[in-house]
């Protein structure tokens, strides 16, 4: 089994839709930014022992893959019933949900309290350098981008951070 297609060997990569790039191309970063959320998603499911909350984790991580898929070039209905309007809802009412059962804190509260809030709390802080750099492509690069990938990005930062509290 191959674990390497040398492709990559010259400094560039292939978008979704074929073209090629330079690997350090911004909307790579983004790409990376997003991937990195992922993985701390999954760190957090292996620090909570909440099989709702697994279940909607999962979810999100399958929904993030997709949302990559569609930055890097493929288009919404190729993406095996990926709807972002339908995750962006599904994120509000998620933040509205979970946030019934929090007290809001009235000053600055640092993570750490326990580990599944301070994983959550990397996953809002990566998924906030992600909307930044979601902004700066499609400012400063011209790079086409939906609306709601922004929205998507912005709601993920809130959702962390309600979970974080959640378990602090």
């Amino acid at each position: 089994m191959w674990y390497f297609t040398g492709k990559g060997d010259t400094g560039e990569t292939s978008l979704f839709d074929g073209s090629r790039v330079k690997k350090d191309h911004p909307v790579l970063d983004l790409l990376g930014a997003i991937d990195e959320v992922n993985s701390f998603i999954g760190l957090c499911r292996s620090k909570i022992k909440n099989d709702d909350l697994d279940v909607d984790l999962l979810f999100l991580q399958s929904s993030l893959s997709k949302l990559m898929g569609m930055i890097a070039g493929a288009s919404e209905t190729s993406l095996f019933d990926f709807d972002l309007s339908n995750l962006l809802e599904w994120l509000e009412a998620k933040i509205l949900l979970y946030s019934e059962e929090i007290n809001n804190p009235k000053e600055f509260t640092f993570p750490g309290a326990s580990e599944p809030g301070a994983a959550f709390d990397i996953c809002r802080t990566v998924s906030r350098r992600a909307e930044r750099l979601a902004v700066k492509i499609s400012v400063e690069n011209d790079y086409a981008m939906d609306d709601r990938i922004l929205m998507v990005l912005n709601r993920l930062s809130s959702y962390f951070y309600i979970l974080r509290l959640s378990f602090e």
